[in-house]
């Protein structure tokens, strides 16, 4: 029973989403600091930064049909191919960061995956500081930044010929697209076993951690290719990005809102731990 309540609810909350989306107005001013959010000229500036520094990412148009018009032709999303996949078993644990959001290491909890309306648009709810880890070092410094640090390249991955761990052998196509109505990066994954065959949903959920598979994760179309792909509900994002810049703040650095998208795939990397884009950055 609560499978099917779960359904209608994500039926009924996809909806609200669409019709909110298409006639709610563009983000023009920055509320980068204030709520952790960024406009449509703010993503695209904050991916330049990426593919700058990270070759392995880059900008796509795709389907001309599925453009937005707040989004540069050829800058409608970002996307990085052929990432490395790890083995991940069931048995990592994760410690709570912010709600659904978690870093690897400590005891779990749950939350439903979709929140209510009402309280989706609130985006300054208090975080307490056992959230997250207050700790400067958790934020990477742009200044000794290299694109190494992020995105490790798929030659230095090593897979044991004796493991027969499928996941081992897997790879993703990451896409970050702009999400208008929760003003944030929204993420994509599709997957592909040791033979280049596109993976089921099962197969995706096992190599994401547990406590966020079929929660914060979910499956749709993408919105520039039209191919079904997992998803990470952006939610939460602006709340834990919100707090990724007080840390900052708090340790007398002036965040940048172009170093927004290595920040936000830092703390992603508690969601998909297995795939490697984010496997040897200093913590």
């Amino acid at each position: 029973m609560s499978g099917l309540f779960d359904a209608v609810k994500g039926t009924v909350y996809k909806a609200y989403v669409n019709t909110a989306t298409s006639i709610l107005p563009t983000l023009k001013e920055s509320k980068f600091l204030k709520d952790g959010v960024l406009t449509p000229e703010e993503f695209i500036v904050a991916g330049d930064l990426l593919v700058n520094k990270c070759p392995t990412w880059s900008w796509s148009a795709g389907e001309p049909s599925k453009a937005v018009n707040y989004l540069e032709p050829s800058k409608q999303f970002l996307i990085t191919r052929n990432v490395p996949c790890k083995a991940f078993t069931s048995s990592e644990k994760s410690e709570v960061v912010d709600d659904d959001w978690f870093a690897m290491g400590g005891a779990k909890t749950t939350k439903e995956e979709i929140p209510d309306i009402d309280e989706e648009k609130k985006q300054d709810k208090p975080i307490t500081n056992n959230q997250v880890d207050d700790d400067d070092d958790d934020i990477p410094d742009m200044d000794d930044f290299d694109e190494e640090n992020l995105v490790q390249d798929s030659a230095t991955a090593t897979t044991s010929e004796k493991d027969d761990t499928i996941a081992k052998h897997r790879s993703y196509d990451i896409s970050i697209t702009y999400d208008k109505f929760h003003q944030t990066p929204k993420v994509y994954l599709f997957g592909y076993n040791e033979n280049k065959q596109p993976l089921k949903p099962e197969e995706i959920f096992k190599d994401i951690s547990q406590d966020h598979a079929k929660k914060t994760v979910t499956v749709e179309n993408h919105p520039h290719t039209g191919v079904p792909s997992a998803y990470i509900h952006p939610c939460k994002h602006a709340a834990v990005m919100k707090k990724m810049i007080q840390v900052q703040i708090d340790a007398g650095k002036q965040p940048r809102v172009d170093q927004y998208l290595i920040l936000f795939l830092k703390f992603l990397s508690a969601v998909i731990p297995s795939i490697e884009y984010d496997y040897t950055m200093e913590v």
